[in-house]
């Protein structure tokens, strides 16, 4: 993690594509005066990748936007080891919660691929919640979505078998495409997933191999496609039929 966290710097219109807020689900109540007006006083910066977003402790200064590029939120153990939480796409938002509470922010966020972030500023985005009913509606719902997340990603941590773990959070992230194919898009780079899950990279590494060999997996550039879902639900059930990894292999 890069050291300091950088001031947010505006972007001219030659540094890249305008702010469309309409890109954000968050935002899909509000009319185009209304997200015109809060447009304006959104500020933009580039991150490279590794660079801080926000820290765990910062001050709550407003509710933040990735416009483009991938985040991970994680926190740091007294042992010093980051543990992963989710990722965050391009789309989303994070810092609501500080926005709504005030209180410092509640975890760390750093860039793992080139990103532009914007943040519109506390006071506003503390009106834009308070006092727009459709907003109000749109946070509460979110709210809800990220405690089930959050409900599923302890289970997913609490799978003693490393393997195991891998195999749940794939499936987790597994969708269907038209036509029935069932893939996971973007996946985690290997060290990512293995934040996310509490192992190592080389256990990662080695269930992903063994999901291959069985045909369960196929490698397709950043995405996986699932050929047999049925099997990779089988190896992410505790009772289902294990490989010989998850027999043999590590269990953190």
């Amino acid at each position: 993690m890069s050291q300091g966290t950088p001031s947010f710097i505006l972007m001219t219109p030659s540094d890249g594509p305008a702010l469309n807020l309409r890109a954000f689900p968050i935002f899909s109540p509000l009319n185009d005066e209304q997200l015109a007006s809060i447009a304006a006083l959104v500020r933009l910066r580039r991150l490279d990748r590794g660079d801080v977003a926000c820290r765990k402790d910062d001050t709550a200064d407003g509710l933040y936007l990735l416009t483009s590029g991938q985040l991970q939120v994680f926190e740091i153990t007294e042992d010093g080891r980051e543990i992963g939480l989710n990722l965050i796409q391009p789309g989303a938002f994070f810092g609501e919660l500080s926005v709504i509470d005030d209180l410092p922010r509640s975890a760390h966020i750093v860039a793992i691929a080139p990103s532009v972030v914007g943040l519109l500023p506390q006071a506003a985005a503390r009106r834009l919640f308070y006092q727009v009913p459709e907003m109000a509606e749109a946070m509460m719902k979110h709210l809800a979505g990220m405690v089930r997340s959050m409900s599923r990603h302890r289970v997913l941590l609490g799978i003693p078998n490393a393997f195991q773990r891998v195999f749940t959070l794939l499936l987790q992230m597994s969708r269907s495409m038209p036509g029935g194919l069932v893939v996971v898009q973007d996946v985690p780079r290997q060290q990512q997933m293995a934040i996310m899950l509490n192992t190592s990279r080389e256990t990662v590494s080695r269930a992903i191999a063994e999901l291959v060999q069985a045909g369960v997996v196929e490698k397709d550039l950043r995405r996986l496609i699932v050929r047999k879902p049925e099997m990779l639900r089988q190896w992410a059930h505790p009772s289902g039929s294990p490989t010989r990894a998850t027999k043999t292999g590590p269990s953190s």
